[in-house]
């Protein structure tokens, strides 16, 4: 009958023959497969044979089984950096649960596993998401640069217009609901009844007033100046070509003011769910409280908004965006590289979530700290601030080894000296 030390004796041999096998099965699959000159010479060779043997006869010959133990050692001295563990978890983590892989090892290689797919998954769709954004506020700068160019060639045009003579190039005529007569030049603004017109009146379409209704007053005579010379037609023509641009970009900016309002997780809430009845209001119908009805319109398409939202999104959106990316790519290549050198630790997973939070946070912080408006110059490269957040993020271990080096030169500065020991003087024997 075998005693209980010896029974624990042969567990542990057999458990050393188990770990032996996993190394010399992680080396064979190594592309660089050299063992026996990676060893000492003073520490012998490894013998695989003893792997095999029964663990009754290794127990029983010393020898052996010091020969056991110093080939185990040699086999991980040339798996390094791969340990025994880190071998098994990376085999349940790729082939799930083998022999010689406990049910322990499998589930928390497999919890990995889920957990990394559910990384991988997310990475994709931030980074769908970014693309996105970053196509948004590409149009929407777009937009604005639009909205200013017509801007200035409407003030150009006014200003051709101003120079123009109104009694030589212009035609004077009154529309009324019965029709529309010339009024003569020398009339023009001096007559009772017919006011000086203005600038902004100048080539103004305009739709003549019908008939009016019963229990309506008849509309008043609408005054317009009307070109009569060849270079004031054109400069109208080409007034009213701008100012129809004009409004068609004013749609346009409504709609991406509108489009973006929609993607703000906060005017989620006020919206009445569809399938409970009725049709949920859009939140690019509901001005603010405090805004005059009158403004309704140029709340919904001025670029303020515009400006205001691009600022948002170039400013921390895209910076913490494109940092947990940063931090995401890391991870998976580090895990990619675990993977070929077999080195999966259990406790990947969770800092694998820690490190692409802490770079998204790093990310929104470099943001606040610098701001969106100009490039941020490090040594001699100079790049935006939400090119910065996702090298930040790529780099957060080369950066927190920094601050470490930083705050270490600081606070040994300020750490008190340690006093200087004298020696003892000892009396001569």
């Amino acid at each position: 009958m075998t005693s209980a030390p010896a029974a624990r004796s042969l567990e542990q041999i057999a458990q050393l023959q188990q770990d032996g096998l996993v190394l010399l099965a992680h080396l064979a699959e190594r592309p660089n497969r050299a063992l026996n000159d990676r060893a000492p010479p003073e520490e012998g060779r490894a013998d695989p044979r003893l792997l095999i043997l029964p663990p009754g006869e290794i127990a029983a010959d010393p020898d052996r089984f010091s020969a056991l133990v110093t080939s185990v050692d040699l086999l991980g001295r040339a798996a390094a950096p791969a340990t025994v563990t880190s071998i098994r978890l990376t085999r349940a983590y790729l082939f799930g649960g083998q022999s010689g892989i406990s049910p322990r090892e499998e589930r928390r290689a497999q919890r990995l596993r889920r957990l990394m797919f559910a990384l991988q998954i997310g990475l994709m769709l931030v980074g769908l998401a970014a693309m996105y954004l970053l196509l948004k506020v590409d149009e929407g700068r777009g937009l604005v640069g639009q909205l200013a160019q017509v801007r200035g060639d409407l003030d150009r045009s006014y200003g051709e217009l101003g120079k123009l003579d109104r009694k030589a190039d212009f035609e004077v005529w009154r529309y009324t609901p019965g029709g529309k007569e010339r009024i003569v030049a020398e009339a023009t603004g001096t007559q009772p009844g017919i006011p000086a017109l203005s600038a902004m009146e100048v080539c103004w379409p305009l739709v003549e007033p019908g008939p009016p209704r019963e229990g309506e007053r008849p509309a008043e005579p609408e005054y317009r100046l009307v070109p009569a010379k060849p270079q004031a037609q054109g400069l109208c023509s080409e007034l009213i070509q701008q100012q129809k641009r004009e409004r068609l970009v004013f749609s346009r900016i409504g709609a991406w003011n509108c489009g973006m309002l929609r993607l703000n997780p906060l005017t989620w809430g006020g919206n009445p769910l569809r399938w409970f009845g009725g049709e949920a209001p859009s939140a690019c119908e509901r001005p603010p409280a405090d805004l005059s009805p009158d403004f309704a319109d140029d709340w919904r398409r001025t670029e303020l908004r515009t400006r205001e939202v691009v600022l948002g999104l170039t400013g921390y959106a895209l910076p913490l965006l494109l940092g947990g990316i940063g931090g995401g790519i890391y991870v998976v290549r580090r895990m990619h590289e675990a993977l070929r050198s077999a080195t999966v630790s259990a406790s990947d997973g969770m800092a694998s979530v820690g490190r692409i939070i802490l770079a998204a946070t790093f990310g929104g912080l470099l943001a606040a700290v610098f701001g969106p408006d100009q490039p941020v110059k490090l040594g001699n490269v100079s790049l935006s601030i939400a090119a910065w957040a996702f090298f930040l993020g790529y780099a957060l271990e080369t950066v927190l080894k920094t601050l470490d080096a930083a705050i270490e030169g600081v606070v040994g500065r300020l750490r008190p000296a340690e006093p200087e020991k004298k020696p003892v003087p000892v009396a001569p024997g």
